[in-house]
């Protein structure tokens, strides 16, 4: 194998910058963390021609000028979700053929850049988790560079060849376009290795390859690998995380990091019995689902409980930012402490539903696989069976509602009114995903509620152009002198 040579890190230079273009523009969109899904891989393989100098077109020799030749590269990959990730391929080998027939026979040298896409057939068929064994197939577009020389077999005289100075390529080798597709097998070891057994066809766009024209229009080879990858990013954390909501839990008691002493709370158990946790939480399930459905979409059959998604947990507290960080959440995530853990959770309910849909967004699209819902009513945590019990409900007072601060002149956004409908704040927040506070004020026989609380209409009216890109139609600007509601004209300047 020879060493690397300058145009050699030409190439290797090339394709660091091509991949990293690509990837890092994608990856400042999604706003994932600096390392997240990154990794490196190195290869080698067998590496085969199929063209005009070959003996068979399937079988390929092994004695008397053997065309079976050697290959190695790097790839450097970024992984966007469980089903898709890009990576940037450097190649480089021998290849050779012969044709015993008319006495001739090649030997090359190639170097390739290429850019490909991947996708988890995994996943894509059998559901997105973390698996041992995944399959995958990939496609791209990259160049290849090659010199080669024609001989005679028995005399092994050169009798033709191409890309010594006198192509077009890097240094006069000859270079051409090459469509890299194949299929592999990823085999992961641990959180940081993995191995990969991966088959490749690289049609070229020439009939050159071989210094022999004629037959086929198009040479190709094949390079067929076995590789190991280093995967980037963030060790997890070594405190556990609490397992799923259909599990019985007794979880331990641990003071939190004040000095001040606080009286624990009594341990949870969730009475889900674990041999039949699966068919229980369905039904667990349906029943929640059906309550929610007998009273609409603006109220709750659980008055003053919230539903939430609860995403991770530690014995020592942790800054929420790095969780939204590292699973690339744009929602603020909450801190919840009890029974000596600290919950984080993102995420504020009315209805188990939207809970549950939100739910399973986490784990499809942010690889939460732990994420499960939990329910609070006044800050204290329910188990879910608790809320098939009707009876509790009618004892917890109607969500209180938060009154517009009082200004000498304001500007809000009125996003809907009900003539007959006296909803929660909370529905309507829910209902149009707003960020925002939210007020509520029945005046003249309607319940309108609005939002945001500005000095000038200018900032206003950006509110209110944003509610309507994102679906709230009947949004306009609303005024406000000393906390009472008047006509624009009468406070515009």
């Amino acid at each position: 194998m020879k060493t690397l040579n300058h145009f050699f890190r030409i190439q290797l230079y090339l394709t660091i910058l091509l991949s990293v273009f690509f990837i890092t523009v994608n990856s400042q969109e999604t706003n994932n963390g600096l390392w997240s899904g990154w990794s490196v891989n190195v290869n080698g393989g067998a590496n085969l021609f199929y063209g005009d100098i070959e003996n068979y077109r399937y079988y390929k020799s092994f004695s008397n000028n053997s065309e079976w030749r050697f290959a190695y590269g790097f790839m450097i990959q970024k992984r966007f979700s469980p089903l898709f990730s890009l990576r940037g391929q450097f190649l480089k080998g021998n290849l050779s053929g012969t044709k015993r027939e008319t006495n001739k026979w090649f030997e090359a040298d190639i170097m390739e850049t290429s850019l490909s896409a991947t996708l988890d057939l995994s996943n894509l068929i059998w559901g997105q988790k973390p698996r041992t064994v995944s399959v995958y197939a990939m496609v791209g577009v990259g160049l290849t560079n090659w010199t080669t020389d024609l001989k005679n077999f028995e005399t092994n005289e050169n009798i033709g060849g191409n890309g010594h100075n006198t192509g077009r390529g890097i240094g006069g080798r000859t270079m051409e376009g090459v469509l890299p597709f194949g299929l592999g097998i990823d085999f992961r070891l641990s959180d940081h290795w993995n191995i990969n057994v991966e088959g490749t066809l690289r049609p070229v766009n020439s009939d050159f390859l071989d210094a022999h024209e004629g037959g086929f229009k198009f040479d190709f080879y094949s390079y067929n690998f076995v590789g190991i990858t280093y995967n980037f990013g963030k060790k997890k954390e070594k405190e556990p995380l609490l397992p799923t909501e259909e599990l019985i839990v007794q979880e331990p008691i641990q003071e939190p990091e004040e000095t001040e002493q606080v009286e624990p709370e009594p341990q949870e158990k969730i009475v889900i019995a674990k041999d039949d946790k699966e068919d229980e939480f369905r039904k667990l399930e349906k029943e929640l689902l059906e309550a929610d459905a007998e009273t609409g979409i603006y109220k709750s059959p659980w008055q003053g409980v919230e539903f939430t998604v609860q995403i991770a947990a530690s014995k020592i507290r942790i800054d929420p930012q790095k969780f939204a960080s590292k699973y690339n959440l744009n929602n603020e995530v909450k801190v919840n402490y009890g029974n000596g853990w600290y919950r984080y959770s993102i995420g504020s309910y009315i209805k188990f539903w939207k809970a549950r849909e939100y739910k399973n967004i986490l784990v499809s699209r942010h690889n939460i696989y732990d994420a499960f819902i939990v329910a609070y009513k006044h800050g204290e945590r329910l188990t879910l069976d608790q809320l098939v019990d009707f009876s509790f409900s009618a004892e917890v007072p109607s969500t209180v509602v938060k009154q517009r601060p009082v200004t000498k002149k304001s500007f809000g956004v009125q996003i809907i009114a009900f003539k007959d409908k006296d909803i929660s704040v909370t529905a309507v927040k829910e209902l149009y995903e707003i960020e925002q506070e939210v007020y509520k004020e029945f005046l003249e026989g309607w319940y309108q509620y609005t939002t945001g609380n500005f000095d000038s209409y200018k900032e206003a009216a950006k509110l209110r152009n944003k509610l309507k890109l994102n679906g709230v139609s009947d949004a306009f600007v609303v005024g406000y002198k000393e906390g009472v509601r008047v006509k624009l004209s009468t406070i515009l300047d």
